[in-house]
Protein backbone atom coordinates (compact mmCIF):
# COMPACT_ATOMS: atom_id res chain seq x y z
CA UNK A 1 0.00 0.00 0.00
CA UNK A 2 2.98 2.07 0.76
CA UNK A 3 4.22 1.52 -1.95
CA UNK A 4 1.85 2.51 -4.32
CA UNK A 5 1.04 5.47 -2.87
CA UNK A 6 4.77 6.61 -3.21
CA UNK A 7 4.33 5.71 -6.97
CA UNK A 8 1.13 8.24 -7.01
CA UNK A 9 3.35 10.74 -5.53
CA UNK A 10 6.52 10.57 -7.71
CA UNK A 11 4.18 10.24 -10.98
CA UNK A 12 2.04 13.45 -9.50
CA UNK A 13 4.96 15.34 -9.02
CA UNK A 14 6.40 14.51 -12.54
CA UNK A 15 3.29 15.98 -13.50
CA UNK A 16 3.72 19.34 -11.69
CA UNK A 17 6.70 19.93 -12.77
CA UNK A 18 6.00 19.17 -16.59
CA UNK A 19 2.91 21.34 -16.41
CA UNK A 20 4.96 24.38 -14.79
CA UNK A 21 7.54 24.00 -17.71
CA UNK A 22 6.76 25.30 -21.49
CA UNK A 23 6.41 22.16 -23.64
CA UNK A 24 7.62 21.81 -27.53
CA UNK A 25 4.93 20.14 -29.68
CA UNK A 26 6.56 17.43 -31.42
CA UNK A 27 4.23 15.66 -33.87
CA UNK A 28 4.78 11.81 -35.28
CA UNK A 29 2.71 9.94 -37.92
CA UNK A 30 1.18 6.48 -36.64
CA UNK A 31 4.07 4.08 -37.08
CA UNK A 32 6.45 6.73 -38.24
CA UNK A 33 9.40 7.57 -36.59
CA UNK A 34 10.95 11.47 -35.29
CA UNK A 35 14.68 11.79 -34.11
CA UNK A 36 14.57 15.24 -31.71
CA UNK A 37 17.23 16.56 -30.26
CA UNK A 38 17.25 18.26 -26.84
CA UNK A 39 20.86 20.00 -26.86
CA UNK A 40 22.07 17.97 -23.66
CA UNK A 41 22.89 14.46 -23.45
CA UNK A 42 19.72 13.21 -21.28
CA UNK A 43 20.08 11.44 -18.36
CA UNK A 44 16.47 10.18 -17.86
CA UNK A 45 13.60 9.86 -20.29
CA UNK A 46 10.08 9.49 -18.91
CA UNK A 47 7.17 9.16 -21.31
CA UNK A 48 3.68 9.40 -19.15
CA UNK A 49 1.56 7.03 -21.97
CA UNK A 50 3.94 4.74 -23.15
CA UNK A 51 0.73 3.15 -25.39
CA UNK A 52 0.77 6.36 -27.60
CA UNK A 53 4.80 6.59 -27.75
CA UNK A 54 8.36 5.01 -27.40
CA UNK A 55 11.60 6.77 -26.74
CA UNK A 56 14.93 5.78 -27.00
CA UNK A 57 18.26 7.26 -26.76
CA UNK A 58 20.35 6.38 -30.02
CA UNK A 59 23.00 9.12 -29.79
CA UNK A 60 24.50 11.45 -27.06
CA UNK A 61 22.23 13.78 -27.52
CA UNK A 62 19.22 12.30 -29.80
CA UNK A 63 16.09 11.04 -28.86
CA UNK A 64 14.20 8.40 -31.44
CA UNK A 65 10.93 8.76 -30.93
CA UNK A 66 7.84 5.98 -32.45
CA UNK A 67 4.09 6.74 -32.38
CA UNK A 68 2.60 3.87 -31.63
CA UNK A 69 -1.30 4.95 -31.75
CA UNK A 70 -2.89 7.97 -32.30
CA UNK A 71 -3.11 10.16 -29.17
CA UNK A 72 -0.78 12.75 -27.10
CA UNK A 73 1.87 11.90 -24.58
CA UNK A 74 4.04 14.20 -22.77
CA UNK A 75 7.81 13.52 -23.05
CA UNK A 76 10.25 14.57 -20.42
CA UNK A 77 14.06 14.49 -20.71
CA UNK A 78 16.51 15.32 -18.08
CA UNK A 79 19.90 15.90 -17.03
CA UNK A 80 20.91 16.83 -13.52
CA UNK A 81 19.56 20.38 -13.06
CA UNK A 82 18.74 20.88 -16.99
CA UNK A 83 15.51 19.24 -18.36
CA UNK A 84 13.36 19.71 -21.48
CA UNK A 85 9.29 19.07 -21.97
CA UNK A 86 8.12 18.02 -25.39
CA UNK A 87 4.13 17.21 -25.85
CA UNK A 88 4.10 14.59 -28.35
CA UNK A 89 1.20 13.82 -30.93
CA UNK A 90 0.70 10.73 -33.18
CA UNK A 91 -1.97 11.00 -35.79
CA UNK A 92 -3.30 9.81 -38.81
CA UNK A 93 -4.64 12.40 -40.11
CA UNK A 94 -2.46 14.68 -42.87
CA UNK A 95 -4.87 17.34 -42.25
CA UNK A 96 -3.80 17.82 -38.79
CA UNK A 97 -0.45 17.97 -40.16
CA UNK A 98 -1.31 20.70 -43.05
CA UNK A 99 -3.16 22.85 -40.46
CA UNK A 100 -0.85 23.00 -37.71
CA UNK A 101 2.46 23.48 -40.13
CA UNK A 102 0.35 26.55 -41.77
CA UNK A 103 0.27 28.37 -38.37
CA UNK A 104 3.92 27.42 -37.70
CA UNK A 105 4.87 28.84 -40.55
CA UNK A 106 2.37 31.93 -40.73
CA UNK A 107 5.51 34.42 -41.01
CA UNK A 108 7.14 32.74 -43.86
CA UNK A 109 4.70 33.49 -47.07
CA UNK A 110 7.52 32.20 -49.25
CA UNK A 111 6.82 28.72 -48.22
CA UNK A 112 3.71 27.04 -50.20
CA UNK A 113 2.26 24.16 -48.15
CA UNK A 114 0.15 21.39 -49.88
CA UNK A 115 -1.37 18.21 -49.28
CA UNK A 116 0.18 15.22 -51.55
CA UNK A 117 -1.47 11.68 -50.72
CA UNK A 118 -0.58 10.94 -47.20
CA UNK A 119 2.40 13.62 -46.90
CA UNK A 120 2.50 17.38 -46.42
CA UNK A 121 4.81 19.04 -49.39
CA UNK A 122 6.80 22.91 -48.73
CA UNK A 123 7.69 24.59 -51.62
CA UNK A 124 9.14 27.93 -52.94
CA UNK A 125 12.04 29.73 -52.42
CA UNK A 126 12.43 31.74 -48.86
CA UNK A 127 14.64 34.79 -49.51
CA UNK A 128 15.05 36.23 -45.86
CA UNK A 129 17.55 34.68 -43.10
CA UNK A 130 14.73 35.30 -40.27
CA UNK A 131 12.24 33.08 -42.32
CA UNK A 132 15.04 30.58 -43.15
CA UNK A 133 15.94 30.01 -38.94
CA UNK A 134 11.92 29.67 -38.46
CA UNK A 135 11.81 26.53 -41.16
CA UNK A 136 14.40 25.09 -39.85
CA UNK A 137 13.24 25.21 -36.24
CA UNK A 138 9.95 23.93 -37.02
CA UNK A 139 10.67 21.07 -39.67
CA UNK A 140 12.38 18.74 -37.15
CA UNK A 141 8.83 18.37 -35.14
CA UNK A 142 7.23 16.93 -37.56
CA UNK A 143 9.31 14.40 -38.56
CA UNK A 144 9.09 12.50 -41.42
CA UNK A 145 4.84 13.47 -42.62
CA UNK A 146 6.69 16.17 -44.23
CA UNK A 147 8.31 16.40 -47.09
CA UNK A 148 10.78 19.83 -47.58
CA UNK A 149 11.21 21.07 -51.33
CA UNK A 150 11.96 24.86 -50.42
CA UNK A 151 15.35 26.32 -51.16
CA UNK A 152 17.10 29.88 -49.64
CA UNK A 153 17.91 32.55 -52.20
CA UNK A 154 19.02 35.56 -50.57
CA UNK A 155 17.45 38.55 -51.56
CA UNK A 156 19.31 41.26 -53.63
CA UNK A 157 19.92 43.82 -51.07
CA UNK A 158 21.46 40.74 -49.19
CA UNK A 159 24.02 40.06 -52.42
CA UNK A 160 24.64 43.93 -52.61
CA UNK A 161 25.79 44.25 -49.12
CA UNK A 162 27.95 41.15 -49.88
CA UNK A 163 29.09 42.85 -53.23
CA UNK A 164 29.90 46.12 -51.92
CA UNK A 165 31.57 44.35 -48.64
CA UNK A 166 34.20 42.64 -51.37
CA UNK A 167 34.49 45.92 -53.26
CA UNK A 168 35.50 47.77 -49.58
CA UNK A 169 38.54 45.00 -49.55
CA UNK A 170 39.95 45.91 -52.74
CA UNK A 171 38.22 43.36 -55.23
CA UNK A 172 35.99 43.60 -58.56
CA UNK A 173 32.47 42.16 -58.80
CA UNK A 174 31.48 41.36 -62.24
CA UNK A 175 28.57 39.93 -63.86
CA UNK A 176 30.40 38.53 -66.99
CA UNK A 177 32.19 34.93 -66.23
CA UNK A 178 33.97 34.70 -69.50
CA UNK A 179 36.89 36.70 -68.72
CA UNK A 180 38.12 37.12 -65.47
CA UNK A 181 40.97 39.10 -64.56
CA UNK A 182 42.88 38.75 -61.43
CA UNK A 183 41.12 40.63 -58.52
CA UNK A 184 37.80 40.14 -60.36
CA UNK A 185 35.55 38.32 -59.10
CA UNK A 186 31.76 36.86 -59.93
CA UNK A 187 28.90 36.10 -57.30
CA UNK A 188 26.54 33.25 -58.07
CA UNK A 189 23.39 32.14 -55.91
CA UNK A 190 22.40 28.77 -56.48
CA UNK A 191 19.89 27.00 -54.62
CA UNK A 192 21.32 26.54 -51.28
CA UNK A 193 25.09 27.69 -52.31
CA UNK A 194 26.70 30.35 -53.06
CA UNK A 195 29.16 30.30 -55.47
CA UNK A 196 32.33 32.56 -55.71
CA UNK A 197 34.58 32.34 -58.88
CA UNK A 198 37.19 34.30 -59.94
CA UNK A 199 41.70 34.26 -59.81
CA UNK A 200 43.19 36.66 -57.05
CA UNK A 201 47.33 37.50 -57.21
CA UNK A 202 48.33 35.99 -53.60
CA UNK A 203 47.50 33.84 -50.34
CA UNK A 204 46.99 37.14 -49.01
CA UNK A 205 43.89 37.48 -51.28
CA UNK A 206 42.50 33.93 -50.25
CA UNK A 207 42.45 34.74 -46.33
CA UNK A 208 41.13 38.23 -46.85
CA UNK A 209 37.56 36.33 -49.08
CA UNK A 210 37.70 33.96 -46.09
CA UNK A 211 37.62 36.55 -43.68
CA UNK A 212 34.87 38.19 -45.38
CA UNK A 213 32.28 35.50 -45.99
CA UNK A 214 33.20 34.12 -42.14
CA UNK A 215 31.53 37.62 -41.38
CA UNK A 216 28.37 36.50 -42.54
CA UNK A 217 26.05 34.50 -40.27
CA UNK A 218 24.03 32.86 -42.84
CA UNK A 219 26.85 31.38 -45.23
CA UNK A 220 28.50 28.43 -44.00
CA UNK A 221 31.93 27.70 -44.95
CA UNK A 222 32.43 24.17 -44.89
CA UNK A 223 28.87 23.34 -45.59
CA UNK A 224 28.52 21.51 -42.33
CA UNK A 225 26.54 24.09 -39.96
CA UNK A 226 22.81 23.54 -40.81
CA UNK A 227 22.09 26.67 -39.02
CA UNK A 228 23.18 28.17 -41.91
CA UNK A 229 21.22 28.30 -45.19
CA UNK A 230 23.59 28.75 -47.71
CA UNK A 231 26.84 26.68 -48.50
CA UNK A 232 29.87 28.45 -49.47
CA UNK A 233 31.95 27.17 -52.45
CA UNK A 234 35.18 29.15 -53.27
CA UNK A 235 36.47 28.38 -56.74
CA UNK A 236 38.81 31.26 -56.72
CA UNK A 237 41.96 30.54 -57.75
CA UNK A 238 45.94 32.40 -57.28
CA UNK A 239 46.94 32.86 -60.44
CA UNK A 240 50.92 32.50 -61.27
CA UNK A 241 52.50 36.30 -61.50
CA UNK A 242 55.32 37.53 -63.51
CA UNK A 243 57.06 40.26 -61.73
CA UNK A 244 59.08 42.64 -63.27
CA UNK A 245 61.53 44.77 -60.99
CA UNK A 246 63.47 47.71 -62.79
CA UNK A 247 66.18 49.74 -61.46
CA UNK A 248 67.28 53.17 -62.59
CA UNK A 249 70.25 55.33 -61.70
CA UNK A 250 69.77 59.06 -61.35
CA UNK A 251 72.60 61.50 -60.66
CA UNK A 252 71.09 65.12 -58.92
CA UNK A 253 73.07 67.92 -58.65
CA UNK A 254 72.45 70.41 -55.55
CA UNK A 255 71.13 73.01 -57.40
CA UNK A 256 68.82 70.74 -59.09
CA UNK A 257 67.63 69.53 -56.01
CA UNK A 258 65.10 72.30 -55.47
CA UNK A 259 63.45 72.53 -59.17
CA UNK A 260 63.07 68.81 -59.25
CA UNK A 261 60.92 68.62 -56.07
CA UNK A 262 58.94 71.53 -57.00
CA UNK A 263 57.82 69.82 -60.50
CA UNK A 264 56.90 66.54 -59.21
CA UNK A 265 54.69 68.51 -56.94
CA UNK A 266 53.35 70.65 -59.75
CA UNK A 267 53.00 67.40 -61.72
CA UNK A 268 50.82 66.11 -59.67
CA UNK A 269 53.25 63.40 -57.57
CA UNK A 270 52.58 61.97 -54.36
CA UNK A 271 55.54 62.22 -52.08
CA UNK A 272 55.47 59.70 -49.52
CA UNK A 273 57.13 60.58 -45.87
CA UNK A 274 57.51 64.29 -46.34
CA UNK A 275 60.41 63.27 -49.73
CA UNK A 276 62.86 66.28 -49.89
CA UNK A 277 65.21 66.12 -53.10
CA UNK A 278 67.11 68.34 -50.66
CA UNK A 279 68.00 67.12 -47.39
CA UNK A 280 67.01 63.57 -47.44
CA UNK A 281 70.11 62.18 -49.33
CA UNK A 282 72.50 64.38 -48.18
CA UNK A 283 74.31 61.82 -46.36
CA UNK A 284 74.48 57.86 -45.96
CA UNK A 285 70.81 57.53 -45.17
CA UNK A 286 69.52 54.27 -45.70
CA UNK A 287 65.60 54.69 -46.53
CA UNK A 288 63.17 53.88 -49.12
CA UNK A 289 60.55 56.83 -50.18
CA UNK A 290 57.41 55.93 -52.54
CA UNK A 291 57.01 58.30 -55.49
CA UNK A 292 53.26 58.02 -56.49
CA UNK A 293 53.98 57.71 -60.31
CA UNK A 294 55.21 55.20 -62.97
CA UNK A 295 59.39 55.88 -63.42
CA UNK A 296 58.49 57.34 -66.63
CA UNK A 297 56.79 59.88 -65.17
CA UNK A 298 59.42 60.51 -62.93
CA UNK A 299 62.19 60.74 -65.33
CA UNK A 300 60.69 63.19 -67.37
CA UNK A 301 59.46 65.58 -65.27
CA UNK A 302 63.16 65.10 -63.36
CA UNK A 303 64.79 66.02 -67.31
CA UNK A 304 62.52 69.08 -67.51
CA UNK A 305 63.87 70.49 -64.31
CA UNK A 306 66.94 69.78 -65.89
CA UNK A 307 68.31 66.80 -64.58
CA UNK A 308 69.38 64.38 -67.46
CA UNK A 309 71.65 62.19 -65.89
CA UNK A 310 69.78 58.54 -66.00
CA UNK A 311 71.50 55.27 -66.21
CA UNK A 312 69.20 52.43 -66.36
CA UNK A 313 70.71 49.28 -63.83
CA UNK A 314 68.55 46.79 -65.57
CA UNK A 315 65.62 44.74 -64.38
CA UNK A 316 64.99 41.35 -63.13
CA UNK A 317 62.11 38.74 -63.88
CA UNK A 318 60.49 36.55 -61.58
CA UNK A 319 57.13 34.63 -60.48
CA UNK A 320 55.52 36.62 -57.40
CA UNK A 321 55.96 34.60 -53.94
CA UNK A 322 57.57 31.80 -55.47
CA UNK A 323 60.27 31.38 -53.30
CA UNK A 324 62.15 32.83 -50.07
CA UNK A 325 65.53 32.76 -52.13
CA UNK A 326 66.94 36.44 -53.61
CA UNK A 327 66.51 36.95 -57.29
CA UNK A 328 70.32 38.77 -58.35
CA UNK A 329 70.56 41.13 -61.05
CA UNK A 330 74.61 42.20 -61.55
CA UNK A 331 75.81 44.90 -63.78
CA UNK A 332 79.49 44.92 -63.18
CA UNK A 333 82.46 42.34 -63.39
CA UNK A 334 84.02 40.09 -61.15
CA UNK A 335 87.70 39.39 -59.69
CA UNK A 336 89.55 36.54 -59.60
CA UNK A 337 91.05 36.63 -55.89
CA UNK A 338 93.32 33.51 -54.61
CA UNK A 339 92.38 31.79 -51.28
CA UNK A 340 94.80 29.91 -49.75
CA UNK A 341 93.71 26.99 -47.28
CA UNK A 342 96.96 26.56 -45.61
CA UNK A 343 100.76 26.61 -45.29
CA UNK A 344 102.38 25.29 -48.39
CA UNK A 345 99.57 25.36 -50.71
CA UNK A 346 98.75 27.18 -54.00
CA UNK A 347 95.22 28.85 -53.08
CA UNK A 348 92.45 28.35 -55.06
CA UNK A 349 90.80 31.26 -57.53
CA UNK A 350 87.83 32.80 -56.42
CA UNK A 351 85.37 34.94 -58.05
CA UNK A 352 84.37 37.87 -55.82
CA UNK A 353 81.78 40.09 -58.21
CA UNK A 354 81.62 43.94 -57.87
CA UNK A 355 79.84 46.78 -59.63
CA UNK A 356 76.33 47.21 -59.17
CA UNK A 357 74.33 43.63 -57.56
CA UNK A 358 70.58 44.02 -56.59
CA UNK A 359 68.99 40.95 -54.87
CA UNK A 360 65.02 40.85 -54.59
CA UNK A 361 62.64 38.75 -53.29
CA UNK A 362 59.20 38.98 -52.50
CA UNK A 363 55.72 39.51 -54.40
CA UNK A 364 52.40 40.67 -54.52
CA UNK A 365 50.37 41.06 -51.53
CA UNK A 366 47.07 42.58 -53.26
CA UNK A 367 45.69 42.54 -56.57
CA UNK A 368 47.50 46.03 -57.13
CA UNK A 369 50.38 45.88 -54.72
CA UNK A 370 53.58 44.63 -53.61
CA UNK A 371 56.06 43.72 -50.88
CA UNK A 372 59.83 43.60 -52.04
CA UNK A 373 63.00 42.65 -50.11
CA UNK A 374 65.98 44.45 -51.75
CA UNK A 375 69.58 44.15 -51.32
CA UNK A 376 71.31 46.79 -53.45
CA UNK A 377 75.19 46.80 -53.44
CA UNK A 378 78.02 48.94 -55.12
CA UNK A 379 80.73 47.60 -54.96
CA UNK A 380 84.73 48.36 -55.99
CA UNK A 381 87.82 47.04 -55.85
CA UNK A 382 91.43 49.04 -54.54
CA UNK A 383 94.21 48.59 -55.12
CA UNK A 384 96.27 48.35 -52.15
CA UNK A 385 100.52 48.73 -50.93
CA UNK A 386 101.28 44.82 -51.63
CA UNK A 387 99.28 44.79 -54.94
CA UNK A 388 96.16 42.81 -53.79
CA UNK A 389 92.94 44.56 -53.81
CA UNK A 390 90.31 45.54 -51.27
CA UNK A 391 86.59 45.48 -52.25
CA UNK A 392 85.16 48.96 -51.01
CA UNK A 393 81.48 48.11 -50.80
CA UNK A 394 78.48 50.39 -49.78
CA UNK A 395 75.01 48.39 -49.14
CA UNK A 396 71.42 48.90 -48.29
CA UNK A 397 68.91 46.50 -47.12
CA UNK A 398 65.42 47.80 -47.09
CA UNK A 399 62.23 46.69 -47.58
CA UNK A 400 60.01 48.58 -49.18
CA UNK A 401 55.64 48.07 -50.04
CA UNK A 402 54.46 50.00 -53.26
CA UNK A 403 52.07 49.90 -55.86
CA UNK A 404 52.27 48.20 -59.06
CA UNK A 405 53.64 50.75 -61.52
CA UNK A 406 54.67 53.12 -59.18
CA UNK A 407 58.49 54.62 -58.15
CA UNK A 408 60.48 53.81 -54.89
CA UNK A 409 63.27 56.49 -54.71
CA UNK A 410 66.52 54.24 -52.78
CA UNK A 411 69.06 55.89 -50.98
CA UNK A 412 72.27 55.45 -48.86
CA UNK A 413 75.07 54.91 -51.97
CA UNK A 414 76.67 58.44 -52.12
CA UNK A 415 79.24 58.59 -49.61
CA UNK A 416 81.28 55.68 -50.53
CA UNK A 417 81.12 56.73 -54.21
CA UNK A 418 82.22 60.16 -53.00
CA UNK A 419 85.12 58.68 -51.07
CA UNK A 420 86.10 56.51 -53.60
CA UNK A 421 86.49 58.95 -56.50
CA UNK A 422 89.40 60.96 -57.76
CA UNK A 423 90.01 63.12 -60.41
CA UNK A 424 90.06 60.51 -62.86
CA UNK A 425 87.00 59.24 -61.51
CA UNK A 426 86.56 55.64 -58.99
CA UNK A 427 88.87 53.11 -60.47
CA UNK A 428 87.54 50.33 -62.06
CA UNK A 429 84.04 51.19 -61.77
CA UNK A 430 84.60 54.62 -64.24
CA UNK A 431 84.78 51.65 -66.61
CA UNK A 432 82.09 49.21 -65.45
CA UNK A 433 79.04 49.63 -67.76
CA UNK A 434 76.13 50.92 -66.01
CA UNK A 435 78.07 52.75 -63.57
CA UNK A 436 80.91 54.80 -65.58
CA UNK A 437 78.29 57.41 -66.12
CA UNK A 438 78.22 58.40 -62.79
CA UNK A 439 81.61 57.48 -61.64
CA UNK A 440 83.94 58.74 -64.74
CA UNK A 441 83.47 62.35 -63.08
CA UNK A 442 86.02 64.64 -61.62
CA UNK A 443 85.66 65.27 -58.03
CA UNK A 444 84.50 68.82 -58.29
CA UNK A 445 81.73 68.05 -60.60
CA UNK A 446 80.92 64.77 -58.18
CA UNK A 447 80.91 66.50 -55.16
CA UNK A 448 77.96 68.76 -56.07
CA UNK A 449 75.60 65.22 -57.29
CA UNK A 450 73.33 63.21 -55.32
CA UNK A 451 72.66 59.63 -56.14
CA UNK A 452 69.31 57.97 -56.03
CA UNK A 453 68.08 54.56 -57.08
CA UNK A 454 64.85 54.51 -58.66
CA UNK A 455 62.61 51.00 -58.20
CA UNK A 456 59.56 49.73 -60.06
CA UNK A 457 57.64 46.97 -60.18
CA UNK A 458 55.18 45.81 -62.37
CA UNK A 459 53.79 43.09 -63.96
CA UNK A 460 55.85 41.57 -66.43
CA UNK A 461 53.96 42.83 -69.80
CA UNK A 462 51.86 45.33 -68.59
CA UNK A 463 53.33 49.07 -69.28
CA UNK A 464 51.50 51.51 -67.00
CA UNK A 465 50.01 54.43 -69.02
CA UNK A 466 51.36 58.09 -68.31
CA UNK A 467 50.28 60.14 -66.24
CA UNK A 468 50.92 63.07 -67.73
CA UNK A 469 52.27 63.09 -71.56
CA UNK A 470 56.09 63.67 -72.20
CA UNK A 471 57.12 67.11 -73.97
CA UNK A 472 58.69 67.03 -77.10
CA UNK A 473 62.33 67.61 -75.37
CA UNK A 474 61.96 64.66 -72.86
CA UNK A 475 59.77 62.30 -74.63
CA UNK A 476 62.95 59.79 -75.14
CA UNK A 477 64.65 60.44 -71.84
CA UNK A 478 64.07 56.72 -70.77
CA UNK A 479 65.45 55.56 -73.92
CA UNK A 480 68.35 57.94 -73.95
CA UNK A 481 69.45 56.51 -70.10
CA UNK A 482 70.07 52.92 -71.61
CA UNK A 483 73.32 54.58 -73.74
CA UNK A 484 77.13 54.74 -72.62
CA UNK A 485 78.91 57.40 -71.94
CA UNK A 486 80.73 56.08 -75.57
CA UNK A 487 77.94 56.49 -77.27
CA UNK A 488 76.89 59.75 -75.92
CA UNK A 489 80.61 61.05 -76.72
CA UNK A 490 79.96 60.37 -80.44
CA UNK A 491 76.58 61.46 -80.88
CA UNK A 492 77.26 64.34 -79.09
CA UNK A 493 80.28 65.13 -81.71
CA UNK A 494 78.25 64.05 -84.62
CA UNK A 495 75.85 66.77 -83.85
CA UNK A 496 78.86 69.59 -83.80
CA UNK A 497 80.48 71.94 -86.96
CA UNK A 498 83.28 70.82 -88.14
CA UNK A 499 85.20 73.89 -86.62
CA UNK A 500 83.64 72.63 -83.19
CA UNK A 501 85.22 69.01 -84.01
CA UNK A 502 88.58 70.72 -84.73
CA UNK A 503 89.17 73.55 -82.41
Amino acid sequence: MLKRFLTVIALLGFVLCAAAEESEKVFVPLKGIVVISPGFRPGDISVTDRGVISAELIANDQIRITGLSVGKSDLHVTAGSVSKLYTVTVNDNVREVFNSLRKDLDSVPEVEISINGNRVVLKGEVSSIDGWETLLKVLPTYGSSVTDLTVFRPAPEIMLSLKKLFEKAGFRIVQDTTDLSPGSLSLQSEKNTLILQGSVYCEEDMKSIQQLISTQDWISLDGKDKSKPVRFLNRVVIKPTLLDVGAVFVGVRQAETSAVGANLVKGGVRIAQGFNFSTIFSGGTNQSYNLGADAATILNLMAESGCKRFHRAGHLSFMSNESNEYKVLHEGGTLKVRVYGGAGGTGTLNDVPYGFIMRVKGGLIGSDQVKLDVQIEISTPALQENNDYDLKQSKVFTTIVAKLGETVAIGGMRNMIEESSGPSGIPFLRKVPGLNWVCAENTEAFNDDQVLLLIYPQVAGRTPPLKMPPSAETANTLEESGKTNKQRTEEANEKKGFWDRWF
